[in-house]
Parts: C-alpha cells; sequence; structure tokens
C-alpha cells in the first residue's frame, strides 16, 4: 500500500514540474521573440533616422532632387532592416508645420528652411500578445543652400 502511495506522488509531482516547465517556456518565449522584436523596431527606426539625414542633406543643397532623395531613405532602411524593409513615406513641412509638396521645395529660394519627415510601419510579431502595428516617424530640418 505505501509503495502505490509514492508511486502516486511521483507521477503527481513529475505532473507538476511539466507544467511548470511550460509556463516558464512560455515566459521565456515571450521574452526573447519580444526582444527579436525591439531589436527590429530599433534597427528600422535607426536606419529611417540616418537616411532621413542624408535625404534633408541632399534636397538641402539640391531640392529638386526629390526622387533620388526618397530612394535614399528607401535604401536606407532596404539595407538595415532584419526579416524584410517596409515602404517609407516622404513629406516635407515648411518651418511653420504646414505640409507642402515636393514642387514646393523644388521652387523654394535660398535660405527656406523645412522639415523632411519619413514614416514606415512596423509591425512586430509577437508570441502570446496581440499586436497593434506602429508607424515610425522621424523628423529632419534643412535650409535650402541652393543659389538661384
Amino acid at each position: 500500500m505505501t509503495s502505490m502511495l509514492k508511486s502516486g506522488r511521483r507521477t503527481g509531482m513529475a505532473g507538476q514540474a511539466a507544467v511548470e516547465v511550460l509556463l516558464v517556456l512560455m515566459i521565456l518565449a515571450l521574452v526573447f521573440f519580444g526582444g527579436v522584436e525591439l531589436s527590429r523596431g530599433v534597427a528600422l527606426r535607426q536606419a529611417l533616422d540616418s537616411g532621413t539625414g542624408a535625404a534633408a542633406r541632399t534636397l538641402s543643397l539640391d531640392p529638386a532632387q526629390w526622387a533620388f532623395a526618397s530612394g535614399v531613405v528607401q535604401q536606407s532602411v532596404d539595407q538595415n532592416m532584419l526579416g524584410g524593409a517596409a515602404p517609407v513615406t516622404l513629406r516635407v513641412y515648411d518651418s511653420g508645420g504646414t505640409l507642402r509638396s515636393s514642387a514646393w521645395l523644388s521652387g523654394s529660394h535660398f535660405g527656406t528652411a523645412f522639415f523632411l519627415e519619413a514614416t514606415a510601419p512596423f509591425d512586430a510579431d509577437i508570441p502570446f500578445l496581440a499586436n497593434a502595428p506602429i508607424t515610425v516617424r522621424v523628423r529632419h530640418w534643412g535650409i535650402v543652400e541652393r543659389y538661384p
């Protein structure tokens, strides 16, 4: 009779240990994959920031190079993203914060201040969590340095 009690206790303990291991593995998976997705988000932000800075400098020297500047930002994001690149959207604002067109920037005179904003969607894929898409947004300012 005592041998049956001991074997029953061992089975219960083994089942308890299996449940505990499963719970710990779920938490570790959440932390691990959350860290990977966090690093992807930081990489996107950094790539967007460096590309937008280079594009703002390009547009400061020649405001008519909108297509080239857009390509610089997209290429920066494409080269630095883990697991695929995100489509980048560029917008230009005047110094008052009003949204303007690339034609406005192209026709701007020497000394005109502008802000270049780049946005890219980021969708974190973390197991066991509902994920909402995030938009990463970066702004750089520039001044038109081209003489007429």
